[in-house]
This record gives structure tokens, C-alpha cells and sequence, in this order.
């Protein structure tokens, strides 16, 4: 889809006149509407997730950067406070976009581009999963269960999809890794006592 819509906009810039700076200032006007609105959004999910007050206990295994060699670390927080911490990546994420957007603008008068972005940010915040649980209302259930699986870009291109872990298994895995955190604070506090 993301593919489609820079496949789209590159045929619209083609048709458009970008040396004419009226076209130029609404392109820029576009691109400042569609920001505002992605910086607006992300700041309704945010109060609606303090609104809320979610303190459900979540325990997920965050997974290591590929080929770190680490194990998966267990994570014990709540719903509300991993529903911002997403939401703050999210913010963070857009936030340098949006910085080199604005920087190769106006260094380089770069003008193709802010057409894509006046797009792609707007249908990716409401397309997250957060958005779908805090603005549509939807259950975090089925796709939208805690902890969100980050999408991969490149799966739909290859074919492969992930095998979602069960139920079962991602519980067992939590168990798992509970039990050597206990048996690793047990040997570091019997250390300690030496």
C-alpha cells in the first residue's frame, strides 16, 4: 500500500509545475497540515491513554536486536505505561522525519518529497496500533494484543509472514525467563551477602 502511494504521488508530481512557487507554497502548506495533524493525533492518543488508566500488569520478552547474540529480556510493565512508551516512539519517530524533511527543503530545495510525506505519516498514525485502540476504539484483542508486533516492511514483498507464537508459548517463554531472572537476582544477592 505505502508502495502504491509513492508510486501515486510520483505521478502527480510529474503533472505538477514545481518551479511555480504558488504550486510550491501549497505543497509545503499540505505537508505542514499533514504534520499538524500527525503531532494533533499523537497527542489525543496520549491523553486518551492517561485518561484511561489502564495499570494492567504486562509481561512481554523484548526481543534483541538480530544477531546481538543477547537473550530475549523479560519485561514487566502496564499497559498504560507501554501504550505511551509506543506512543512516544511514534512522536519521536515523526519528529525526525520531520526534521529532515525541513532540513533538505530548505538546504536543498528538496519539493518532490513533501508530497509522499504529506501522505504516508497521516495513514500510518491512524494505521498504528495504538491509534486503532485509543481513537477507534477498537479491542485490544486478536492483531491489536500488547505487546504490537512492529510490521515488516518487507514480508508482504517476499511472501513470508511470521508465525505469530501462541498463547501458550509466549506464556511459557514469560515463565521461563521469569524463573532465571529469579535464579540470577537470588545468585547476585548470595553473592552480595559474601
Amino acid at each position: 500500500m505505502n508502495m502504491a502511494i509513492v508510486m501515486g504521488s510520483m505521478q502527480i508530481t510529474n503533472r505538477l509545475d514545481l518551479e511555480d512557487t504558488k504550486t510550491k507554497q501549497i505543497i509545503l502548506g499540505a505537508y505542514i497540515t499533514a504534520q499538524a495533524f500527525v503531532v494533533g493525533i499523537s497527542y489525543l492518543i496520549q491523553r486518551r491513554i492517561q485518561a484511561k488508566k489502564d495499570t494492567t500488569v504486562l509481561k512481554y520478552l523484548d526481543q534483541p536486536k538480530p544477531m546481538s547474540g543477547e537473550q530475549p529480556k523479560l519485561v514487566t510493565t502496564t499497559n498504560m505505561d507501554y501504550d505511551l512508551e509506543q506512543n512516544a516512539q511514534a512522536q519521536k519517530q515523526a519528529l525526525i522525519g520531520l526534521a529532515l524533511m525541513v532540513f533538505l527543503h530548505f538546504q536543498f530545495g528538496v519539493i518532490r518529497p513533501l508530497i509522499v510525506q504529506s501522505i504516508l505519516p497521516v495513514k500510518n498514525a491512524l494505521q498504528s496500533k495504538w491509534a486503532q485502540v485509543h481513537v477507534f476504539g477498537k479491542p485490544a484483542e486478536g492483531d491489536l494484543k500488547r505487546p504490537w508486533k512492529a510490521d515488516n516492511p518487507f514480508a508482504a514483498l517476499t511472501g513470508a509472514t511470521e508465525e505469530p507464537q501462541s498463547e501458550a508459548a509466549e506464556k511459557a517463554a514469560i515463565k521461563k525467563a521469569e524463573k532465571a531472572e529469579s535464579k540470577a537476582g537470588s545468585k547476585s544477592e548470595s553473592k552480595k551477602d559474601l
